[in-house]
């Protein structure tokens, strides 16, 4: 009892230090079990995977070819590592023939897919929203806008970056543990089922090439929202607050207006005008490997495609016009049977206190509904600012000058990995040993079937 006594006097003399070492104990504790959970998980998804590689296929076959777009300045730089530890081994496991493409550039993305040489079964984009949208731009620009074409060409999603918007809609993440993501999107890609997927093809209307499009999956952002959250990395020394600081202290983002006209057309269900057929067209590319007996994707919908060529619609090229003065306006995909752009108008002038409120419900994770916006859902749209010299927008979270510009819906565009049951996901729950034995039994679950028919 003496000694313990002795231990009992020597932490109350020397609390502080008591409470360091207590800290980086439990610290060091917790990254241990982190580590030793993230072992396991990886080991069951190793052993999994590996019975892709180890599946025969005929003499005339060969191991399909990926290409890797891979972003390594995504997420502060760390893209490269988590890539390289985490799904590069499950994707060689599988059988795949892996070329690693680096971008050494902003744009870098678009201009690797634009000049690509060789033979490539299916796209990879590592890295976030900005380097997914960079991808598709450069593969319907490749292919001068044809989205028939993409059918062949199906595209996976490694969420490597800061934000990935359309990896978890697609994907549906369980948990927050981003180990789990990454596993989940890599198996999802190596599973080879596909979902047609709409983009937005935004055109500048005073450029001399109107090839040289960009195309969205996500959104266009403009305005004071926008603002608050191009800023927030300058608030870096207050931690995880950043996100909120630039609505408490962006009064002056108050004052920037939008002052612009606007012409849109309504949704249409589907008609002669607005759709093509369904039918893959005849043409082919050199540098693709596109033999339908030779690969089999499967379709996640299974659905078949209605023909709109015979469908008449005669209001489906009636725009309607309005100006707008606001403080904020977005444009969002909408995804669904009938996708559809959704444009969201701020009004004119809001309270600094609502300004702010809006802010922290963003940053806790809710959808705002502090500030009311005027909505409209629209096929096309024509967005026409009064003045736009030095002033920016975002698309897909990545900055673009502000210019008169057309954006079209063009439902079907790509074709994207997704999970086969999106429902029994074999993601950990918790950090529990129950939750680990159940995942992995629904990981088993997930790999009932052959990669080949």
């Amino acid at each position: 009892m003496a000694k313990v006594f002795r231990v009992l006097k020597t932490i109350k003399n020397n609390w502080k230090k008591s409470i360091f070492f207590s800290a980086v104990l439990a610290y060091g504790s917790q990254y241990a079990y982190n580590e030793y959970e993230t072992r396991i998980f990886m080991t069951e998804c190793c052993k999994k995977v590996s019975l892709y590689g180890d599946t025969l296929i005929s003499s005339d076959k060969k191991p399909k070819k990926v290409t890797v777009i891979l972003n390594p300045a995504a997420n502060k730089r760390s893209a490269t590592k988590n890539f390289e530890k985490y799904c590069s081994p499950l994707l060689h496991l599988a059988g795949y023939s892996v070329n690693v493409l680096v971008t050494e550039c902003e744009g870098g993305a678009r201009s690797l897919v634009e000049n690509l040489i060789g033979e490539t079964d299916l796209l990879i984009v590592a890295g976030g929203d900005g380097t997914l949208s960079e991808v598709v731009t450069g593969l319907l620009r490749r292919l001068k806008g044809d989205t028939s074409l993409t059918v062949h060409l199906p595209i996976g999603i490694l969420p490597l970056g800061r934000t990935n918007t359309i990896a978890k809609q697609l994907l549906h993440p369980d948990d927050e543990n981003y180990i789990h993501f990454l596993a989940n999107a890599t198996i999802t890609i190596i599973q080879e089922a596909t979902t047609p997927y709409p983009v937005i093809k935004i055109e500048n209307l005073q450029s001399k090439n109107p090839e040289k499009c960009v195309y969205a999956l996500n959104s266009i952002e403009w305005g004071a929202m926008r603002e608050a959250k191009v800023t927030r990395d300058s608030y870096w020394y207050i931690g995880k607050f950043r996100d909120l600081a630039p609505f408490v202290f962006g009064n002056k983002l108050l004052n920037q207006t939008i002052d612009a006209e606007l012409e849109y057309s309504p949704p249409c269900d589907g008609c002669s005008t607005c759709y093509r057929k369904s039918s893959p067209s005849n043409n082919t590319l050199s540098i693709f490997s596109y033999i339908a007996s030779f690969f089999t994707f499967k379709s996640h919908s299974g659905k078949v495609v209605k023909d709109y060529s015979k469908v008449i619609n005669p209001e489906c090229n009636i725009y309607e016009k309005q100006s707008i003065r606001s403080l904020n306006v977005s444009i969002n995909l909408n995804v669904g049977p009938h996708p559809s752009l959704k444009i969201n108008i701020g009004p004119e002038e809001i309270l600094y206190s609502d300004f702010v409120k809006e802010g922290y419900q963003k940053f806790i994770g809710k959808s705002g509904g502090i500030i009311n916006y005027l909505t409209k859902e629209a096929k096309e749209i024509i967005l026409s600012p009064h003045t736009y010299e030095d002033k920016w927008l975002s698309i897909d979270n990545e900055d673009y000058e502000v210019k008169p510009m057309k954006l079209t819906l063009i439902p079907n565009s790509i074709y994207l990995f997704c999970p086969i049951n999106s429902n029994n996901s074999y993601m950990l729950q918790d950090k529990t040993d129950d939750k680990l034995k159940l995942s992995i039994e629904n990981l088993n679950r997930q790999f009932e079937f052959k990669r080949y028919q």
